[in-house]
């Protein structure tokens, strides 16, 4: 049995499997072999933190390799564009032979590559972002090599990221064999999307990561404690899954847990699993909803504990109206602002619920407190 834990609920770690999200990395894979410019080529994340973002990228970066491209995921930051750039030579060298004729297009000895994809000192010093990524995609292009883009951790109002997307647009009107994935924080996609600069990004096929559903966690824990030598029976199996209410993290941190209180061998029992739920929530408190949280305003704090009265049930919003003593313009404000930050869902008109699983019961224990 392999050491490395089949469970690994610290953020930023690969999962020992991507459940749930089957499809989105399917249409992702259709995308890489479609035409330049497919709208399964340009894809935007959102998810809330613990939604699974990071950990699909990764997953998204393995396809892209799979399918004949060259991978470069980045966090978005004052040097992602450097980033890019350094990882697509890193990782594209192998697929280039050495050849010091300078790129199609450009003069001889004004710009080109030393080596590999090492740049000559006057294309690294005279030339800007999307002069090098162009040149690289062309290099690698005729290798029979694409360039797949991957950035996390999206921020509004960022030059970076203004500049790689109109990048982007003129590399797909030019045919470049290139595509891209940006993951954020739904307010923070929503912001980057009303730059008149980056309209074009609504062109884009945007996934939202919601819950997974409650069969592929119950399917993903049966094999995995077959995996590893625990015992469980169906009841337990059903309670364990239907638990984690669809939330990523949270399916790998009780899965955590449940290890941690078991041995090889051993048979996971309803104690056992209450305990380890009980060490899970507590962690996924500190570890997601806090900060999830810590950005809203009071009046947001109150509009949400008004709707975790419901106890997991869609909230009414002439109920909401009652319980805070606002008017119904009052409610439409919050109602906006707070679907726009991913927290919460309209499934029916007049009805509001809680998008993050957990988060009405977080709500009402802290209130508690």
């Amino acid at each position: 049995m392999s050491n490395v834990p089949i469970f690994r609920p610290s953020f930023g770690n690969r999962p020992d499997r991507i459940v749930g999200r089957e499809d989105v990395l399917q249409a992702y894979a259709n995308g890489l072999a479609s035409y330049t410019g497919s709208r399964d080529r340009s894809v935007l994340i959102t998810g809330q933190r613990g939604m699974g973002k990071t950990a699909l990228l990764l997953e998204m970066a393995d396809a892209a390799a799979e399918a004949g491209f060259v991978p470069a995921r980045v966090t978005c930051g004052p040097t992602m564009l450097d980033d890019i750039i350094d990882t697509l030579q890193r990782k594209g060298a192998p697929f280039v032979k050495d050849r010091k004729t300078p790129i199609k297009g450009f003069s001889a000895g004004a710009l080109g590559f030393s080596f590999g994809l090492t740049f000559t000192d006057e294309a690294r010093n005279s030339y800007g972002f999307r002069a090098k990524l162009e040149m690289i995609c062309e290099r690698l292009g005729d290798a029979g090599k694409g360039v797949a883009l991957l950035v996390d951790e999206v921020q509004p109002a960022s030059e970076p990221i203004r500049q790689l997307a109109t990048t982007y647009q003129e590399l797909v009107g030019d045919e470049v064999n290139i595509a891209i994935v940006m993951a954020g924080l739904p307010a923070v996609i929503s912001e980057v999307l009303e730059e008149d600069t980056l309209t074009f990004l609504n062109r884009a096929r945007k996934i939202d990561l919601g819950p997974i559903p409650t069969p592929a966690v119950r399917a993903y824990y049966a094999t995995a404690f077959k995996r590893i030598g625990r015992d469980i029976d169906d009841p337990t199996l059903d309670r364990a899954a239907e638990a984690v209410e669809g939330f990523p993290y949270l399916l790998q941190l009780l899965g955590y847990y449940l290890v941690e209180y078991t041995s090889e061998g051993d048979r996971i029992s309803e104690p056992i699993l209450s305990r380890a739920l009980d060490a899970a929530v507590t962690e996924l408190d500190a570890n997601v909803f806090g900060a999830m949280l810590r950005p809203l305003s009071r009046a947001d704090m109150d509009f949400l504990r008004a709707m975790s009265i419901d106890s997991g049930e869609p909230t009414h919003v002439g109920d909401l109206e009652e319980r805070l003593g606002v008017s119904q313009g009052h409610v439409q404000s919050y109602r906006r602002r707070l679907i726009d930050a991913g927290l919460i869902t309209s499934p029916r008109r007049g009805e509001l619920a809680f998008v993050i699983p957990q988060l009405g019961t977080y709500l009402q224990r802290s209130s508690e407190r």
